[in-house]
């Protein structure tokens, strides 16, 4: 970047002669010459290390899309249901790679049982839904604005033999959209997708695996290296956050978002409205995370500027513990309350608990295309783990007042155990661990 702002300086120097030459034929004297442009040492760039930390990693592409929507019409045969209807967001990008902003006009991708997909786009967007490489171009169905896109769709689906047959929908669409439905449809034909497409989705693929693997581990790195390099008694949460923003997007990591809280804020797990200042015997807790070709990264550290209070020493090792506990446990065939109960036992023995009184959230949420997403280690869930699922482990203790402390990985349930993204903390004196394997 540096070198790219000199350059344009000098460019500029040079225009800025051109324009004040004498005129054509009439000799002058020669123009200065700019003085040639030091190379750039980045050994002093606390960044330079992080750069092409993601390459390698592959995007989703149409064989991809083709499998996860194999799997998802097995997935609508075994439950019985004709066709599954959903919108832009999470599965449409699953489904097939469209990003597409949601407005009042819906725009649709069904997908038959037995037929091949189709879209419901507003007629006056076609030209630009034919123009995405995803959309297939002839199998899209176009409704005017006088037109209602649900008889559209209902007429593809009976022009598909599906007359009569129950159309699963997306548990994410939007409220009017599936009134719309039942109204073109019936009510009793348009049921919960819930489990069809969470089913899928959970489970997921080498491929995805890999994308969330290194994007949970670049985001441990950029971490990393912005708390030994950048952290100072006196500066902001906000000055933080945004050294580990650009930590992160250094290393290959986009739609970055951070949360950096000091001391007594960090008692509230997702913050305050103050931009605290960081003092000497502080913890510092920054829960952060990125997107790799769409597949997400959240991690939790929590760590010291100098001593802390020993109650803040020994909740944090009390959190590492109950983290521990509850990554042994997971397993297939667990199910997710049984994880959560795990953590929550050892912070209850430690005199933090019991239920929600220091620990006042669940253990972890599930993460793929969103950040938050089925399976979730939640109280008294009986979901039963299976290989695949991917999902945050993150006990906290907070002390309003006092201090926070919550310590988060992403993990995947493997076919004996399961396997953490990237090192693990070892201590408070070593937040940030090593691999483990």
């Amino acid at each position: 970047m540096l070198r790219r702002a000199l350059l344009r300086s000098v460019g500029s120097a040079v225009a800025v002669g051109a324009v004040g030459c004498t005129p054509r034929g009439v000799r002058g004297p020669a123009p200065p010459v700019p003085p040639a442009v030091p190379p750039i040492d980045v050994s002093d760039d606390p960044l330079a290390s992080l750069a092409g930390f993601c390459d390698g990693i592959a995007p989703p592409d149409g064989n991809e899309h083709q499998g996860n929507i194999d799997r998802l019409r097995q997935a609508l045969a075994a439950a019985g249901h004709g066709a599954f209807v959903t919108e832009p967001g999470a599965t449409m990008q699953y489904l097939s790679g469209v990003r597409w902003g949601r407005s009042e006009r819906p725009f649709l991708l069904v997908v038959p049982c037995e037929a091949e997909r189709s879209w419901v786009v507003p007629a006056f967007e076609e030209r630009t839904a034919r123009e995405q490489p995803e959309v297939d171009a002839a199998a899209v169905a176009v409704w005017q604005e006088h037109e209602s896109p649900y008889e559209v769709l209902a007429a593809e689906l009976e022009g598909r033999g599906l007359r009569g047959r129950s159309v699963a929908v997306d548990p994410q669409l939007r409220h009017f959209v599936v009134e719309g439905l039942r109204t073109a449809l019936g009510a009793g034909r348009v049921v919960d997708g819930a489990a069809v497409v969470d089913g899928v989705r959970m489970r997921k693929q080498p491929a995805e695996l890999a994308r969330l693997r290194r994007a949970n581990e670049a985001t441990k790195a950029a971490l990393q290296r912005v708390a030994e390099t950048a952290v100072r008694e006196g500066m902001r949460q906000s000055e933080l956050a945004e050294h580990v923003r650009r930590a992160q997007e250094r290393a290959g990591l986009t739609e970055v978002w951070v949360l950096a809280l000091f001391g007594p804020s960090a008692a509230f797990p997702h913050g305050t409205a103050d931009d605290r200042v960081l003092h000497e015997g502080d913890l510092v807790l920054v829960d952060t995370g990125g997107s790799l070709h769409g597949y997400r990264s959240d991690i939790t550290r929590t760590w010291a500027l100098g001593t802390p209070p020993a109650e803040a020493r020994r909740a944090w090792s009390v959190v590492a513990e109950a983290q521990h506990a509850a990554i042994e446990a997971i397993r297939p065939g667990v199910a997710c309350g049984d994880v959560d109960a795990t953590a929550r036992a050892v912070i209850d023995a430690a005199g933090f608990g019991p239920g929600y009184h220091r620990f006042t959230h669940r253990l972890g949420h599930g993460i793929g295309l969103e950040v938050h997403e089925h399976p979730y280690l939640v109280p008294g869930s009986t979901r039963i783990l299976e290989p695949g699922m991917t999902m945050s482990v993150e006990p906290g203790i907070y002390v309003p007042g006092a201090f926070g402390v919550r310590i988060e990985d992403i993990v995947a349930v493997t076919d004996e155990g399961c396997e953490a993204f990237g090192p693990r903390v070892e201590s408070l004196a070593a937040p940030f661990g090593r691999a483990t394997g």
